[in-house]
């Protein structure tokens, strides 16, 4: 039996994706915005109810992953490069585009010049695009293209925004904070400020949409698993849809649902984070496993981290680690004043890594 739920790749069709339905209405009802943001942590699912929401629509849409940072015109160019292209699957651009200097078609393919001398103009490119008809353009982890370059990349959604009235772009992030740092749209420098952006946050299953989710997954592997297998799975990973899947995808691998499978997802979870972190700081590792073990006042991480560190922590030092990890959607603060970690499945990884 084909499995559907527990495939980990992003799902394509609304057969494949389970409980989404909310999220999908609201995305539907703000097409007629020009820039909408899912947002939501790392694993919930964005990437599948994106996908599953482009393929329903009879609408021109490109969807361009940018995990990795544009940090140049070169990657800038070939990203909107991708992005033509997939529009143009029908053709449809060659009349509209073919006389912009810059622009090269090979067969469906479009391509863009980024260098300097014959480098075209985005806007230019974008007001023809827009005269083609309805168009929806999805950038996937969108607070990536902030940098040297993220001005020009405001400036093109804030000029889309005013001008090109049959265009919506939809920026995707797990790191919200980052995300709205780039956007700057409380910013009077920056080029969408005072802009109203449509946001859908996309939120946890709950409990009973876990232990369903679960049981359906199983039942299309055919495979039986132990109820208290399942309960310990729907309270360990706490409706993350991504962690609830790979607890699913690893047992139908192994033929059966084991608690075993379960720490190893965990285990998975706090690999991933410490891969994440470390490009970072080291220091951001520690704040994690203070937080995971129930350090969450200033004055227990300040104490936690100068124990670790065998120094002197300056609380302008503690503050922006916090401040980074809030942006990197690791931290919320409580409105209590304490520190706690966005993904549960994050804190109990760490919880049950070893003593803090």
């Amino acid at each position: 039996m084909i499995v559907i739920f527990f495939d980990g790749r992003p799902k394509e069709t609304r057969e494949e994706l389970y409980g989404r339905e909310n999220e999908l209405r609201l995305l539907h009802s703000s097409l007629s915005e020009p820039i909408v943001l899912l947002t939501g942590i790392r694993r919930i699912g964005k990437t599948s109810i994106l996908k599953v929401f482009l393929n329903e629509m009879d609408i021109q849409h490109a969807l361009i992953d940018v995990r990795f940072p544009i940090t140049s015109f070169r990657t800038l160019y070939s990203a909107l490069s991708e992005a033509l292209s997939q529009l143009n699957k029908k053709g449809s651009l060659s009349s509209a585009l073919g006389h912009i200097k810059g622009i090269s078609f090979f067969g469906l393919s479009v391509s863009l010049s980024w260098k300097p001398e014959e480098r075209a103009s985005l806007l230019e490119i974008m007001d023809r695009v827009c005269e083609t008809g309805r168009v929806v353009i999805a950038f996937d982890e969108a607070q990536n293209m902030r940098g040297k370059l993220g001005h020009e990349v405001l400036s093109l959604l804030a000029h889309c925004y005013d001008y090109c009235k049959n265009t919506t772009f939809i920026l995707t992030g797990s790191e919200a904070g980052l995300l709205y740092d780039f956007l700057k749209i409380e910013d009077p420098s920056s080029p969408l400020y005072g802009r109203h952006i449509e946001e859908v946050r996309v939120s946890r299953f709950d409990e009973q949409n876990s232990l369903t989710f679960l049981k359906e997954g199983f039942r299309q592997a055919g495979i039986d698993a132990p109820k208290e297998v399942l309960e310990c799975a729907v309270n360990t990973l706490d409706g993350i849809a991504g962690w609830l899947t790979e607890f699913g995808h690893r047992s139908v691998r192994i033929g059966k649902a084991t608690n075993t499978v379960v720490e190893e997802v965990l285990q998975v979870a706090a690999n991933s984070a410490i891969s994440e972190l470390s490009h970072f700081s080291s220091e951001y590792i520690t704040m994690i496993r203070a937080l995971s073990n129930g350090y969450e006042r200033w004055g227990e991480l300040k104490e936690y981290l100068e124990r670790k560190n065998k120094r002197v922590v300056y609380d302008a030092e503690l503050r922006r680690y916090l401040v980074s990890l809030e942006k990197r959607g690791y931290v919320t603060r409580t409105d209590r004043g304490r520190y706690t970690l966005i993904d549960p499945v994050i804190k109990n990884a760490f919880t049950q890594s070893g003593p803090a």
